[in-house]
């Protein structure tokens, strides 16, 4: 019998990294990202295949895609005063210096 295990392990993405990585998750979701709820899986995975957690480098298959789940069960997607982020709304928030609020009321009006 083969069974694919997952071992929770604590990690740390520095947080000046988050903007660059919800970027190009985005970015890889092309017309998706705006209807894509953000995960912390979506960042770490990224992350992973930007290089920047070497230990994962293994998960990393031969088609460049990671093998990982973040949060058990279902990835729990990111949310911001109770509203859940598309990837396109995470990096919004996460380029912008102002309230979610202001944000929102910016996304509107575009």
């Amino acid at each position: 019998m083969q069974v694919k295990v997952y071992i929770p392990q604590v990690i740390e993405v520095p947080s000046e990294y988050l903007p660059a990585l919800a970027k190009r998750a985005a970015d890889s979701l092309g017309d998706r990202a705006s209807e894509v709820s953000a995960t912390r899986g979506h960042l770490v995975r990224q992350a992973i295949q930007d290089g920047l957690l070497r230990q994962f480098d293994e998960l990393v298959g031969a088609d460049g895609t990671v093998d990982l789940v973040c949060d058990p069960g279902m990835e729990i997607p990111l949310e911001l005063e109770n509203k859940t982020l598309s990837l396109n709304e995470l990096l919004e928030a996460l380029q912008y210096k102002g309230s979610w609020s202001e944000v929102k009321t910016a996304s509107e009006a575009a």
